[in-house]
């Protein structure tokens, strides 16, 4: 990772900055929308910035997902993540990643679900193997998720934030 990055817990005054940061990022504006919404709409669980200097440089966003079934369940979802086009291929979203499993393992979810990069993801123990036996609004190679503490359901059905479908 670049030297005198630091990582810290977003706060509400980082939100403007972060919704550019991820429309800079993807060189389009949906996943600023969805970061924007997840706020509005108070279903996001967990943010973290990367900062450099003051200056926000990467971004993961972390949101519960409602699971249907037998037995008891806490899904998390990852996304969007992002780092300013300047840093890409330096670290800094390995490092958003593992902090962010981090803590969302330390708060009891069970498993983390993304919809990325088939290449990349797998890198953090993410598996299209460990989606198996959930309903989820799509699939594929890109959709994975990761388990972070046992006891996860077979079979589920998961409710994505409705910031993801407006």
């Amino acid at each position: 990772m670049t030297d005198n990055i630091t990582l810290r817990f977003a706060i509400e005054a980082d939100l403007p900055a972060i919704i550019t940061l991820n429309d800079e990022a993807f060189g389009q504006a949906d996943e600023g929308k969805i970061v924007a919404l997840l706020h509005e709409n108070d279903e996001a669980l967990l943010s973290l910035i990367a900062e450099l200097d003051e200056r926000i440089v990467g971004h993961i966003q972390f949101f519960p997902i409602d699971a249907i079934g037998p037995g008891a369940a806490q899904f998390a979802g990852l996304g969007p993540m992002s780092v300013h086009p300047d840093f890409q291929k330096t670290g800094i979203g390995g490092e958003l990643i593992g902090a962010g499993l981090k803590e969302v393992k330390a708060l009891g979810y069970q498993k983390v679900f993304v919809l990325g990069h088939a290449d990349y993801y797998p890198r953090f123990g993410f598996s299209v193997d460990e989606t198996a036996g959930m309903s989820a609004p799509w699939g594929g190679p890109h959709f994975m998720a990761v388990e972070l503490n046992p006891g996860s359901p077979p079979l589920a059905e998961l409710h994505y934030p409705s910031a993801f479908f407006e």
